[in-house]
């Protein structure tokens, strides 16, 4: 395989990764405007599954990526990150990235939130969208 065409298929697969963030982040988006289930014995409604269903289905598209630039790599930090963090400011940030919101007193979060920020900080340093 030459160079180039490796290069093509290394920036194609950061596009799926990057595009599954994308609806991820939709999902989730749309997710946190819907009403919660009030029906007894169900868990989520129609509309809240469906969200549900898309974001894992990205996740787990994400987590079997083989990152290949810093942009990749933020993206599979971040979705670690949404696991972790799980209050609706910091799933805010989380879902467009915003790395400075994370910034502005990292004393509040716990040492693995804080070496995660620190991990995004050097991806941001290299390029990468955080």
């Amino acid at each position: 395989m030459t160079a180039s065409a490796n290069t093509s298929d290394v920036m194609h697969g950061d596009a799926e990764l990057l595009a599954a963030w994308g609806r991820r982040s939709i999902a989730n988006a749309i997710y946190g405007t819907l009403p919660f289930s009030d029906c007894p014995g169900k868990a989520y409604t129609p509309e809240e599954q469906e969200q549900l269903d898309i974001i894992d289905e990205a996740e787990a598209l994400i987590k079997d990526a083989a990152a290949s630039t810093p942009q990749g790599i933020a993206v599979q930090v971040w979705t670690a990150l949404s696991h972790i963090e799980q209050t609706r400011d910091a799933e805010a940030a989380i879902n467009i990235m915003d790395l400075d919101w994370f910034l502005i007193d990292e004393s509040r979060f716990d040492w693995s939130v804080r070496l995660i920020i620190a991990a995004l900080k050097s991806l941001r340093a290299m390029g990468g969208s955080a």
